[in-house]
């Protein structure tokens, strides 16, 4: 199902926002083929601390980008799982370094920012770290747990909350959006997605909540030009 577009950044600016209703996505297939035969930057490549068993089984993220990317470059701050993964997997095309801070990159059609803005101290520093790599046709693509999931109002009722120890925000359709015309970008492309469910019977459940409602998704994605 294709994502979908935004036509008018205005409507952030509004206190009711309508959700995109046609716009549930596969996380990854949506990645590559956006990227294919284009330079990428990917951000938080190494995907610590689920880079071992994710490169064994040949999932981690990195690995299918540099297959479809025209040119990729990945930057991790977790010194030791890009050492790891060089020296297991010769993934040699990702450096040690702040993303935040870092500087010295070049430019890139395609900067990736799958799943780590949630995890930072001072997002808007990061954005205005990735402005710094993009060229004037250039995008960035920020993927991030969804504030809206069903999946997390349904554990809140039964008085639980399932969060990566080392998140300190949650973000939904309208705040990433502000959050990144905040940055001086202007978002033009919004998709949700799914992670994977323990159980097939919830995932059953799940995935028709999904297709019929995409904004409970666990995910959400903008695209967003400078």
């Amino acid at each position: 199902m294709p994502s979908a577009l935004i036509s008018d950044p205005a409507c952030f600016q509004t206190w009711s926002k309508v959700l995109p209703r046609r716009n549930l996505v596969d996380r990854d297939q949506f990645l590559l083929s956006f990227v294919k035969g284009k330079s990428v930057l990917h951000l938080g490549a190494a995907d610590s601390p689920f880079h071992k068993n994710k490169a064994e089984a040949g999932t981690l993220l990195h690995q299918k980008l540099q297959q479809a990317a025209g040119q990729l470059r990945g930057i991790d701050a977790d010194g030791d799982a890009v050492r790891w993964l060089r020296d297991h997997h010769d993934i040699n095309d990702i450096v040690t370094a702040d993303a935040a801070t870092e500087s010295s990159l070049g430019l890139y059609d395609v900067i990736l920012c799958c799943d780590i803005i949630e995890h930072v101290s001072d997002p808007s520093a990061l954005l205005r770290s990735c402005s710094q790599w993009m060229h004037q046709a250039s995008c960035i693509v920020v993927t991030t747990i969804n504030a809206l999931s069903a999946k997390g109002a349904l554990r809140a009722i039964f008085g639980r909350e399932a969060v990566h120890p080392d998140h300190v925000s949650y973000f939904s359709y309208a705040t990433l959006a502000q959050l990144l015309i905040r940055n001086g970008f202007r978002p033009v492309e919004y998709a949700t997605f799914a992670y994977p469910t323990v159980t097939k019977g919830a995932s059953a459940i799940f995935n028709i909540l999904h297709r019929i409602a995409p904004s409970t998704a666990d995910g959400i994605i903008i695209v967003a030009t400078a």
